[in-house]
């Protein structure tokens, strides 16, 4: 079970963990514990993390680690997402023992062709190559690229300006329709919802500000594959998307996975490169 305390407590709560723990991992959400363990046994090369302590939220998750800055012998490392402060780059850099991942969520490491097969191959049970070609996984996520991106860029306008307009808890679907059977993303829906999201973000900064903004961030964040897969939050977006694309294929068996058994699968079978530099950090934490 994981464990969540006050925050001024999570530093002395490690010490009971002494045992347990060569590094101490903090994270921000509840109740997944099983999935960093999996995760992080692939990450940290025969370093025992046995014990991940919860902070519930980022806000909580920063505090925690504001109140452990000073030296002391556990080593530790506090895990924050990146979401929408990533693409404003608004995260903060001056804390010691705080790993802010390089992309939204911890999701968006997962999504990659040979963990998804995988897992794939032992649903549906088909031959993988005709699992591939059924999904088409790059070609699908290179063509919802840029209506997601652009949707997140003006997410994260919005989350700048503190507007404390709903934004990515605004479910994927949301922004979908039926066709045939199947559940699609709805281009029209999202372009609406940025024209919403345009006018409400003019209104309060002007229209030259705005322009100046949006600008900005396309320069920065260019409509691809690789921004997708970074700023496009994969546990809430991507990864649902997917989840729906998985029931077109015709297999033995027809997708039916879980969210959670999903997101486990993919810890143990995604190619985990993509996380060098948190691999990095446990290691010579």
């Amino acid at each position: 079970d994981m464990l969540r305390y006050k925050n001024f407590i999570i530093p002395t709560i490690s010490l009971f963990f002494k045992s347990k723990n060569d590094v101490d991992v903090f994270i921000e959400d509840s109740n997944d514990e099983e999935f960093y363990k999996t995760l992080f046994a692939r990450l940290t090369g025969g370093k025992r993390i046995n014990k991940i302590i919860s902070c519930k939220c980022k806000v909580e998750l920063i505090k925690a680690c504001e109140a452990d800055q000073n030296d002391r012998e556990r080593k530790r490392i506090y895990i924050a997402d990146g979401d929408l402060d990533l693409i404003i780059s608004n995260n903060r850099t001056d804390l010691k023992y705080l790993h802010v991942l390089e992309r939204y969520c911890i999701e968006n490491y997962l999504v990659e062709e040979e963990g998804i097969l995988e897992i794939l191959h032992t649903t549906i049970v088909l031959d993988k190559s005709k699992i591939a070609k059924q999904l088409t996984l790059n070609n699908y996520l290179k063509g919802v690229s840029n209506p997601l991106i652009e949707l997140f860029l003006h997410y994260s306008i919005t989350h700048l300006h503190k507007m404390g307009i709903k934004t990515v808890s605004n479910s994927v679907t949301n922004y979908c329709k039926q066709n045939k059977s199947l559940t699609v993303l709805d281009f029209e829906k999202i372009e609406e919802k940025i024209k919403h999201l345009r006018g409400e973000i003019q209104l309060l900064i002007g229209e030259d500000a705005y322009n100046e903004t949006i600008y900005a961030l396309r320069q920065r964040w260019p409509s691809n594959f690789h921004t997708l897969t970074t700023i496009v939050s994969a546990k809430d977006y991507i990864l649902p998307l997917l989840m729906f694309r998985f029931k077109k294929i015709k297999g033995k068996e027809s997708f039916n996975l879980k969210w959670e058994s999903l997101r486990l699968g993919l810890a143990k079978t995604a190619n985990i490169d993509s996380l060098e530099s948190l691999r990095q950090k446990i290691i010579s934490a």
